[in-house]
């Protein structure tokens, strides 16, 4: 019977031993990612009815952020402001922005994401992108004037 607990005593102190180096391992990679730096590139004044690309860049720890969760763009006119999201109804997600109009972007080129769009209409309008990545969501804001 005393092998047999040596044995069993053996057995937990490597359990205990793996759990503990891996937990030790999981805290030291287990650090905050950096945040994501998100650069709004639309332009002040475009022409109505003529396709205007609307992009956002996406860099991280000074790179391009490619393969980002969600990026999407709302537009609307100023005048026209979508009322905001109460708390009980918690973060808007990415289903119900498309299900009011935002346009979900496509990555151009690395940490670069775009989409086309005319405006049709003469005003000022606010251009709004939502990025996601991870646990980090950036919301920036431009306006631009439609001629």
């Amino acid at each position: 019977m005393s092998g047999q607990v040596r044995w069993f005593m053996s057995l937990i102190i490597l359990v205990l031993l793996t759990v503990g180096c891996s937990n030790q391992e999981q805290s030291q990679t287990g650090e905050m990612p950096e945040m994501i730096k998100v650069e709004l590139m639309v332009p002040e004044k475009v022409s109505l009815h003529k396709p205007v690309s609307l992009e956002v860049k996406l860099t991280q720890g000074g790179k391009p952020l490619i393969h980002a969760d969600q990026v999407q763009f709302q537009i609307w006119n100023k005048l026209d402001e979508p009322p905001a999201v109460s708390p009980e109804l918690g973060m808007m997600t990415a289903e119900k922005l498309e299900e009011q109009g935002a346009l979900k972007a496509s990555e151009a080129d690395e940490g670069i994401y775009e989409v086309k769009y005319t405006f049709e209409d003469p005003g000022t309008y606010v251009v709004q992108a939502h990025v996601t990545h991870g646990a980090m969501h950036s919301m920036p804001r431009a306006t631009v004037e439609a001629k």
